[in-house]
């Protein structure tokens, strides 16, 4: 199982900009359930470089190629309409997929 999780820095001045750019994203790009499921959507929190938002996504097997375009234009959408908008992408393990990597068993 992959899940990837997303980290959006957003300037303090550009948080109505960006509101209004994420719902045409949302438009322009609506979720499609069969590549992924939501685990952590768009949780906010106000930090002194900007606004921080993570969201977190468990890929469906065999979807992360299509997963990872769609994201990609969603992020890259945003960041050419909003001033000083980054991200980051993590692709994560589960712990039970991480310790099968090791050929470690985790406690039942």
């Amino acid at each position: 199982m992959v899940i990837v999780m997303t980290t959006v820095w957003i300037p303090h001045a550009k948080a109505s900009e960006a509101g209004k750019m994420f719902i045409e994203a949302v438009k322009k790009y609506p979720g499609d359930k069969s590549i992924s499921k939501q685990l952590l959507n768009n949780a906010v929190a106000a930090t002194k470089e900007g606004y921080k938002v993570v969201s977190a996504d468990e890929v469906k097997e065999g979807k992360l190629k299509e997963y990872t375009a769609l994201l990609n234009k969603i992020l890259i959408f945003l960041a050419k309409g909003i001033e000083g908008y980054r991200y980051q992408i993590e692709n994560l393990s589960s712990i039970v997929d991480a310790m099968d990597i090791l050929g470690l068993k985790p406690p039942e």
